[in-house]
C-alpha cells in the first residue's frame, strides 16, 4: 500500500500553491464565484495554516488536499446553520477576528488530484481533519457534506436523497457513505449552504449553456436547478448540502 504524508501549509508553506491549483479544478466554474468564499478563502492559509493540508507521495508530490476552520460554536449540534458551508467560514474568520476562542473543527473542502482517485484518499483527508481537531482537544467534526452524485439527481430534495440507501442498507451516495464507514452521522439538511449570483451573460459563460427565457434549469454539476430571471438579468443558485458529525476526541 502506498504511503502519504500529512504535512501543514505552516509546515510545507512551499506547497501552498500547488495545493491552490489542485483546489478549483475539483467544482464546476459557477462554484468558484461564492461571494463569501473569495471574501475570504485566501486567509485560510494566512490566519489559519495549521488547519490546511497536503497529502504528498513517495515522490513528495500533492496527491490530495484538505481544508478546514476552527469555530467557536456556543449552540447544539441540532443547530448547526442552514447557512452551513457559508455561515461557518464567515463564523471562523470572525470568532478569529474578534478572539473568541474555537471548540469545533469545521470541514470545507476534501479534494484529491485526478490521477490520483480511488485510491481511498478521500477518507485519508477525513481522516486528516479528524487528527487535526483532535490535537486541538475539539470534540466534534462538523461537515457540509456536498453529495458527489446528487448532481444527477438535481430535481430530488435533498431531505429524500439524503434517505436513499443501497441494497446492503449503506448511504447510496459515496461521499455520504465514506464519512459514514469512517463513524459520522447526519444531522439535518443545510439547505441554504451556498448562495451564488451572477447576470445571464456570466452563468452562460460558467456553464457554457444559454437561457432564452426565464425558469429554472439543470445545469451539469449542480445540485438543484439554478433559477434565472431574465428580466432582472439574474441567475441564482442555492446549494443544499448536508451536516454530518465525526466525534473526534
Amino acid at each position: 500500500m502506498a504511503e502519504y504524508k500529512q504535512y501543514t501549509f505552516c509546515q510545507r508553506p512551499d506547497l501552498i500553491a500547488e495545493a491552490n491549483r489542485i483546489n478549483p479544478i475539483a467544482w464546476p466554474e459557477f462554484m468558484l464565484h461564492d461571494p463569501v468564499s473569495n471574501r475570504h478563502w485566501g486567509k485560510l492559509g494566512t490566519r489559519f495554516s495549521d488547519f490546511q493540508f497536503v497529502l504528498c507521495d513517495q515522490d513528495d508530490q500533492v496527491v490530495a488536499v484538505g481544508n478546514s476552520i476552527p469555530v467557536a460554536w456556543d449552540l447544539s449540534l441540532d443547530d448547526l446553520p442552514d447557512r452551513g458551508w457559508d455561515e461557518m467560514l464567515e463564523k471562523g474568520v470572525g470568532d478569529w477576528e474578534r478572539n473568541h476562542p474555537a471548540n469545533i473543527l469545521c470541514a470545507l473542502s476534501a479534494v484529491v488530484a485526478r490521477p490520483h482517485r480511488g485510491k481511498g484518499l478521500s477518507a485519508r483527508v477525513i481522516e486528516g481533519m479528524r487528527s487535526i481537531a483532535s490535537k486541538y482537544r475539539y470534540d466534534w467534526l462538523v461537515a457540509p457534506v456536498r453529495p458527489i452524485l446528487k448532481s444527477a439527481y438535481p430535481l430530488t430534495p435533498m431531505e429524500r436523497y439524503i434517505r436513499w440507501e443501497q441494497d446492503d442498507g449503506k448511504p447510496f451516495d459515496p461521499w455520504v457513505r465514506t464519512h459514514w464507514r469512517l463513524g459520522a452521522s447526519i444531522v439535518k439538511v443545510a439547505p441554504h449552504s451556498m448562495s451564488i449570483t451572477g447576470s445571464i451573460t456570466e452563468w452562460e459563460k460558467w456553464t457554457e449553456m444559454r437561457f432564452p427565457e426565464s425558469g429554472p434549469y439543470i445545469v451539469p454539476g449542480a445540485l438543484q436547478p439554478v433559477q434565472i430571471d431574465c428580466e432582472n438579468d439574474i441567475g441564482t443558485y442555492v446549494e443544499p448540502n448536508v451536516w454530518m458529525i465525526h466525534k473526534t476526541t
